[in-house]
């Protein structure tokens, strides 16, 4: 495996409350430059909340975050963080093409407008959505829609990219399709990638590391632990069986 050196993200000791509830407690972790880590966990286990955290978006009641080196509101305003959300919503109005949402992403760029396009239509193609380039938005289908998100986020080539559920309205046969393109990204444009999934059965084969969240941080490492029983129960709390397809 490929060691990774530089520290990308840095958790240490975090803790947040809401309205007295504890949804995350003493979460450490380090995630190196270039590596691909699936998080995981029940529904309701604070996976976007520690990914909103990351951004900065959730203060923590305690504990300590760095983003290269960076506070995380810090790292966002040097757009150092590409962030794709379980779903991003444009009035049903909007007259922004898929292009236009593209061309967004890169506003802070300093780049001649020809270069902003030629970039926005190869991230477009790259997803497979680049003929839906003058569709709007709003009247693409959901599955559409976080494929010309993700063309987004790509395009401005952020050094850390946050996922939640990425593959969201996505067959099992684009799920596959997109994790391989997320890694192939990773290895030419040496992204760090952190995404919260639920494609257990799917996602382990593509990813560097894994970690399971269930309020604490129940497991770190090698991805393909996570379709142990063991493993599964600690942090599912209860039996499951994971669904995974052989090539």
């Amino acid at each position: 495996m490929k060691l990774f050196r530089q520290l990308a993200v840095n958790v240490e000791q975090l803790y947040v409350k809401k309205e007295g509830k504890t949804i995350l407690e003493d979460i450490n972790l380090k995630v190196y430059e270039g590596e691909i880590v699936a998080v995981v966990g029940p529904n309701g286990g604070g996976k976007t909340t520690f990914l909103k955290t990351l951004l900065g978006l959730v203060k923590p009641t305690a504990g300590r975050i760095e983003i290269f080196n960076f506070p995380p509101r810090e790292a966002v305003k040097r757009h150092l963080i590409g962030y794709i959300p379980q779903r991003v919503n444009f009035k049903r109005d909007s007259c922004l093409s898929a292009l236009d949402v593209v061309l967004l992403g890169m506003y802070h760029l300093k780049l001649p407008k020809e270069e902003k396009v030629k970039r926005a239509l190869e991230s477009l193609k790259l997803f497979g959505v680049d003929h839906l380039k003058d569709r709007r938005f709003s009247d693409l289908s959901g599955g559409q829609q976080q494929r010309v998100n993700l063309a987004r986020v790509v395009a401005a080539e952020p050094k850390l990219l946050l996922l939640d559920e990425p593959t969201t309205g996505i067959d099992f046969s684009g799920q596959q399709t997109f994790y391989e393109q997320i890694k192939k990204l990773r290895d030419k444009k040496g992204f760090t990638v952190i995404m919260v999934t639920h494609d257990v059965g799917v996602v382990w084969r593509y990813v560097d590391k894994a970690v399971c969240i269930n309020r604490k941080l129940h497991y770190h490492g090698e991805p393909q632990a996570i379709l142990r029983p063991e493993i599964l129960k600690l942090v599912y709390g209860t039996e499951m069986v994971p669904l995974y397809h052989k090539h």
